[in-house]
């Protein structure tokens, strides 16, 4: 169910150096893992928007495509850019190579406040990109950090100090190697398997 005053932003940029090329258009059960991304924000936001960088071919999308701000090849760019491009007072954001992590999205609009809610695995491991956060503090703490010269994502789940949103391992596994990628096709029970993509030109 679409939640009003909430967006959503897909962060779609890494070049998949281990995989083989883009994270975003490795396959997985016949869909890209930027498809899946896209399709798991849209049950709960009013808009998602997909944060890429040039040089990565997406498969057409039911979401608007924003290429990655000038500034340092890191996940906080993306996000920035996602939040400068908000129109809600609050966003759900999920990496594309979070492909388990749907399931997550409903209890992180359920955690208590307004404020910051951040997916946490068993052993209490923050995962930045699989949280909600509002827009216009967490744009600020992210431009603060770009401009001083520390673009991490840990360092903003400290400072907005987010509600702890209970997940599973599996839940939280991230796609990094084919071997990630067969992985995640068996917990999804894939019969179609798991496809990564070679190298789009230009991508490392």
């Amino acid at each position: 169910m679409r939640e009003r005053g909430i967006g959503g932003i897909v962060i779609a940029g890494g070049g998949g150096r281990r995989l083989g090329g883009p994270k975003a258009v490795a396959e997985l059960g016949g869909r890209t893992l930027v498809e899946i991304a896209v399709a798991a924000l849209a049950v709960h936001c009013e808009r998602v928007v997909v944060v890429t960088r040039p040089g990565i071919a997406l498969p057409g999308l039911p979401a608007e495509v924003l290429l990655d701000r000038p500034g340092p090849d890191a996940p906080i760019t993306g996000l920035a850019t996602g939040l400068a491009a908000a129109r809600t007072p609050s966003v759900l954001v999920l990496a594309c190579d979070l492909p388990l992590a749907g399931p997550v999205l409903a209890r992180l609009l359920a955690a208590p406040g307004d404020g910051a809610a951040m997916a946490v695995d068993p052993h209490g491991h923050r995962q930045p990109l699989c949280a909600r956060y509002p827009v216009a503090g967490t744009l600020t703490v992210a431009e603060g950090l770009l401009a001083a010269g520390v673009p991490r994502m840990m360092r903003l789940a400290g400072t907005l100090d987010p509600v702890a949103v209970p997940a599973t391992a599996d839940e939280l596994m991230n796609v990094n190697t084919p071997d990630d990628l067969a992985r995640a096709a068996a917990l999804r029970g894939d019969r179609t398997g798991a496809v990564p993509n070679p190298p789009a030109p230009g991508a490392g």
